[in-house]
This record gives structure tokens, C-alpha cells and sequence, in this order.
């Protein structure tokens, strides 16, 4: 089991590891890498260096802060990992981890996690992504809300984009929560349909949750 500080650098979660300034990333299913090899954990991890055609320069750019790896849901699934936002850490562990809150049970993509929300009393599938500033769902959806302005964001093969955004009642389980979403550029929210999913829910989330999150399993526990 072993801790690390959590820096949350425009709604992403940094943490480091010696050398590396990692983004922990579970909206991406390969880890990127300076180079093909990469240790974490104690461990030795085969990487890429090349996702979706951005080496990890391109992506510290978009992101707007150097890092050394993006670390994506290939080597996730082997942890137990405890995002805990409010308290600024994040646990990883090889072992189960004593958590207590609601449970849900996930599907999944490619390894990305896939959990369902109710938003206007109907379910929604949305990808689970640490990597997201911002959350996201169909313009058939937000047309039905007034834009609380604008903002911008980036995806990998895509570049920068400007988005209105929409504060929109979110719930799970027994609890509601407010999530500022965007609308996707047409590209890729149809790519969203292959995993039939929705959406994306990212930052609101884990901001407003502690998260127990085991991908091997595909289970996920919250507790406000």
C-alpha cells in the first residue's frame, strides 16, 4: 500500500513518483510514457510512448504543465485506488482496502470504467474519467438548460475546444450532486456511442466523492 500527495492541476489528478510527475488518468486505456519501460509501484510496466499521436511533450502542452507519464487503465486495474480529493491523496494498494460506502457495480471499455448516473429521472452511461476537467453529455440533453458560460478544454487527437457549459442535477443512489458538463465536438461524442455510453463524468465527481475504484473487478465505492 502507498499514499501520494494529490495535486489537482485544473481539475486533474497529478501525483509523483520520484521522477515522475504522473497524470492519473482512468479515462485512457494505455499508459504513455517518455519511454517503453516504466516503474511504478516497485514494479517494471511496459508503456507507449505515442497515444493517438501525441508524445508526452505534446500532451504536457495541452495540459498545461510538464509531465513524464500518463498513467492509463492498463496498469490501474492492478490496484486498489482510494481518490480522495477533499484530503488532497490518493492510495494505491495490490491489496483490498478497508472502505466504507455505497457500492456499484461497472462496466467497462478497453479497460475504461463505464458507471451509470440518473440525470432528468433516466439512466446515462458515462465514462468514469479522472483525466476530465470537465464532464460531458449530449446537446440532446443540455439544450434543455440555459449555458453558464463558456469553457476550454482539450482532448488527445482532437487539440483545444471552446464548450458551453451546463450546471445540471446529477444523481447516484440516494445522492444528488450538481456537475458543470459540456458538449463534445460531433466527433467525438459519436465515438462515445461505439462503447454505448452517454457521457463522460470527471472531476464533479471525484470532488465530490471519496472513490474506491477496483477496475480488475469493475467495482466502484463513493461516500460524500
Amino acid at each position: 500500500m502507498k499514499s501520494f500527495n494529490l495535486e489537482i492541476f485544473k481539475g486533474h489528478a497529478i501525483i509523483r513518483d520520484a521522477d515522475n510527475i504522473i497524470l492519473v488518468d482512468t479515462g485512457a486505456p494505455s499508459t504513455v510514457n517518455q519511454t517503453t519501460s516504466f516503474n511504478f509501484f516497485n514494479k517494471k510496466y511496459n508503456a507507449i510512448t505515442n497515444y493517438m499521436g501525441l508524445i508526452v511533450e505534446n500532451l504536457s502542452e495541452l495540459l498545461g504543465m510538464k509531465i513524464t507519464t500518463l498513467l492509463g487503465a492498463d496498469i490501474l486495474c492492478e490496484y486498489k485506488i482510494v481518490f480522495d480529493y477533499k484530503n488532497s491523496q490518493i492510495l494505491f494498494s495490490e491489496d483490498e482496502i478497508d472502505f466504507e460506502g455505497e457500492e456499484v457495480l461497472l462496466n467497462s471499455f478497453m479497460g475504461i470504467p463505464i458507471i451509470t448516473l440518473m440525470i432528468e429521472n433516466k439512466p446515462i452511461n458515462c465514462f468514469l474519467d479522472t483525466g476530465a476537467q470537465l464532464s460531458y453529455l449530449p446537446s440532446t440533453i443540455t439544450a434543455n438548460y440555459q449555458s453558464s458560460g463558456t469553457k476550454e478544454d482539450f482532448y488527445p487527437g482532437v487539440g483545444r475546444f471552446n464548450t458551453n457549459c451546463f450546471q445540471i442535477n446529477t444523481t447516484i443512489g440516494k445522492e444528488s450532486f450538481e456537475v458543470n458538463y459540456g458538449n463534445l465536438p460531433e466527433m467525438l461524442q459519436m465515438t462515445l456511442m461505439i462503447a454505448d455510453t452517454q457521457g463522460i463524468i470527471g472531476f464533479d465527481f471525484f470532488n465530490k466523492f471519496r472513490v474506491k475504484l477496483d477496475l480488475r473487478n469493475n467495482i466502484l465505492q463513493y461516500s460524500s
